[in-house]
């Protein structure tokens, strides 16, 4: 079913199908393997670090994805309320897209259990504190103050970009941690449904929009891509605190910096990059913001 033909009673049912529970996918007591990588090589720019040996990488890999994890729990808190706000404008409308905002706002606060969970396995099994951004319901407030349009075109975006890392990077690696791989296996199952949710609240909202109002969600769409720009590049500045504490050395000044610009750049191919270059994003976008292909294509040029 393609994302951009589909109606909300066959989301519930998808959603339905491939329903999943937390203990499913990380049971009590499961262990992580910190033998093995967690990033698969094609979304880690500092493998190519030389100064960095073979087990450093690995822990740098390892913070990284531990981060990579968390930042998803980090976005979740703003995307629980969305939902819930867009559930609240259905109480007396349309059932199906009731029901179908419900099970979406539910999977997340789900999601954000999956995380912790595996936060605290990350935290029990790595060894030395990691550190991570802080204050994701401040981030949340700051977001939710953009248009609407802004905030589901952002959380579409986000959702499809985390389709596109399991599908291309880690469904089919058979060198990332197997628990880390199933996580975002269980992840995948239920964004793929949340995205069609976006684009079925999207083309409800441009509906009615005046040129004025589209103009302002696509200004506030990168307004919001900048800021977590910064929040992006603040963790990866932790990220080089992290790796001289599991490491048990201190880089000096060249390295740290070509350790923080790695990361940054990994981070925002992640989250960044690889929404604006998304084709699935990019059709919506023409059908339905074509005013966002020209400052997408620039913010793609900045991020690669």
């Amino acid at each position: 079913m393609s994302i951009l033909n589909t109606d909300y009673a066959k989301v519930v049912e998808l959603s339905e199908r491939v329903a999943w529970r937390v203990d499913d996918v990380i049971a009590h007591g499961a262990a992580l393997d910190f033998s093995k990588t967690f990033m698969p090589k094609a979304m880690f720019v500092a493998d190519e670090l030389t100064f960095l040996s073979a087990s450093e990488k690995l822990k740098l890999n390892q913070i990284y994805g531990n981060s990579y994890g968390y930042l998803f729990y980090f976005v979740e808190a703003y995307i629980i309320d969305m939902a819930m706000r867009h559930a609240q404008a259905e109480l007396y409308g349309d059932d199906d897209a009731l029901r179908a905002m419900l099970r979406f706002a539910e999977e997340e606060v789900k999601h954000q259990r999956l995380f912790l969970r595996f936060g605290d396995m990350f935290n029990q099994g790595f060894g030395t504190p990691c550190d991570v951004v802080e204050s994701p319901q401040a981030v949340a407030e700051v977001i939710l103050s953009k248009s609407p349009m802004a905030v589901t075109l952002v959380t579409l975006h986000l959702e499809l970009i985390t389709q596109a890392h399991y599908v291309e990077c880690m469904r089919d690696s058979a060198e990332i941690e197997p628990l880390f791989q199933s996580l975002f296996k269980h992840h995948w199952m239920e964004e793929a449904q949340h995205a069609k949710i976006d684009v079925l609240e999207l083309v409800k909202l441009r509906q009615h929009a005046t040129p004025e109002q589209v103009q302002q969600a696509v200004d506030d769409y990168f307004a919001i891509a900048g800021a977590f720009a910064g929040l992006l590049a603040n963790q990866a500045k932790l990220d080089v605190v992290s790796v001289e504490r599991a490491i048990g050395r201190t880089l000096s000044p060249t390295e740290r910096e070509a350790v923080e610009s790695a990361q940054r750049r990994s981070y925002n191919r992640a989250f960044l990059w690889s929404g604006v270059t998304n084709t699935v994003f990019l059709e919506f976008l023409a059908e339905h913001f074509p005013a966002a292909l020209a400052p997408a294509a620039a913010a793609a040029a900045a991020f690669a």
